[in-house]
């Protein structure tokens, strides 16, 4: 109960606040947003390794409470000390940099098929408490009347059944079927945390560079080489430690991931729904991807073993980029989507 109580109260609550926060602070310099994340890894890292420690010194699996206990009193803390205003900045063009002034529109390199796309991300980028006047009261539905919209949340539920599966069975993977000593196992927190902070760091020429879009569609193709690379692991004498290199793309393509689509998601929500977009892409990230990916991830993976299962997640990871980049499949498929959305937020009011 306990474990259910945090997945639905706990994380994604919580990140989808957090990162409306720093969005907003961050105004519109949010091409920023990449370093404002180097901190995740790096508590991450230190608090799996100060629950170890503590675990092994009081021989106690209540060490795991105490480290939670001290985390959240030190982020409520710092919570109450930050000044969570917008911060407006000169713009900064670095020479010989090629800016990327669309990096965090919904389509920057196809037509858009509705008329006012291109308006609604123009406004986007504001605050609300710059004066803007807005809609009255819109509910959550408002964020799907877009193509673009419905496009990008439903690519980052497939992302997020992508991922539930890397993470949820890797390790019983390598134990189970690689057979990889603790040694090389525990070598995934390091491995990942690093280039995870590295591609924080740069994450702002990474994004003027890429886009966000691109961004995302290479996360993706980040999971499909290392699910192919997992297939090809059980098949080799030393696919333990090929698998525990391939982990340093871990860090690559979750801080790509998150970083460009909390940008995508806060550019398609005007001013006063902003939040309730960070809470939609939780839910379809963490709660609708993950749920599904763990749960189909565990049938497959018990039915048909691993390479069965690396080759679904694969599978649907193609796919799903060809529907996230595909104008076609846009005016075919998602389209129609959001104007049933349009019909139904029309009779609500």
């Amino acid at each position: 109960m306990g474990c259910f109580g945090y997945a639905f109260f706990g994380y994604p609550i919580i990140a989808a606040l957090v990162d409306t926060v720093i969005l907003r602070v961050l105004a519109h310099r949010k091409d920023l947003y990449g370093r404002q994340k180097i901190g995740v890894p790096i508590g991450f890292a230190t608090s799996v390794f100060l629950t170890g420690f503590l675990t092994e010194k009081l021989d106690s699996l209540y060490a795991l409470f105490i480290v939670f206990t001290v985390y959240c009193l030190a982020f409520v803390v710092t919570l109450s000390v930050v000044d969570i205003n917008p911060h407006y900045y000169e713009p900064v063009v670095e020479e010989e940099e090629e800016v990327d002034d669309t990096y965090g529109s919904m389509s920057p390199n196809s037509n858009n098929t509705s008329g006012n796309v291109e308006q609604v991300a123009a406004v986007v980028i504001e605050d609300v408490n710059d004066g803007i006047r807005v809609t009255p009261d819109p509910s959550m539905w408002h964020l799907l009347q877009e193509p673009e919209a419905v496009q990008f949340f439903t690519f980052m539920t497939t992302m997020g059944f992508a991922i539930a599966v890397v993470q949820a069975f890797l390790y019983l993977f390598m134990e189970n079927d690689l057979h990889a000593s603790s040694f090389l196992v525990g070598l995934f927190g390091p491995l990942g945390s690093i280039t995870e902070i590295i591609v924080f760091f740069f994450f702002k020429q990474v994004l003027h560079r890429l886009g966000a879009r691109r961004m995302l569609a290479v996360a993706q193709g980040i999971i499909i080489y290392r699910c192919l690379t997992y297939i090809v692991c059980a098949q080799i004498t030393w696919g333990a430690y090929l698998a525990t290199a391939t982990q340093v793309l871990h860090g690559v393509g979750f801080s790509m991931t998150w970083s460009a689509a909390a940008l995508q998601a806060d550019q398609i929500a005007p001013p006063n729904l902003k939040s309730r977009a960070q809470g939609l892409l939780n839910m379809a990230f963490n709660g609708l991807g993950s749920g599904i990916g763990a749960l189909v991830g565990g049938f497959v993976y018990e039915r048909w073993g691993s390479t069965v299962m690396w080759a679904v997640v694969a599978v649907l990871a193609a796919v799903s980029i060809v529907l996230y980049t595909s104008n076609f499949v846009l005016r075919i498929v998602f389209l129609p989507l959001s104007n049933l959305v349009k019909k139904h937020t029309q009779l609500e009011e």
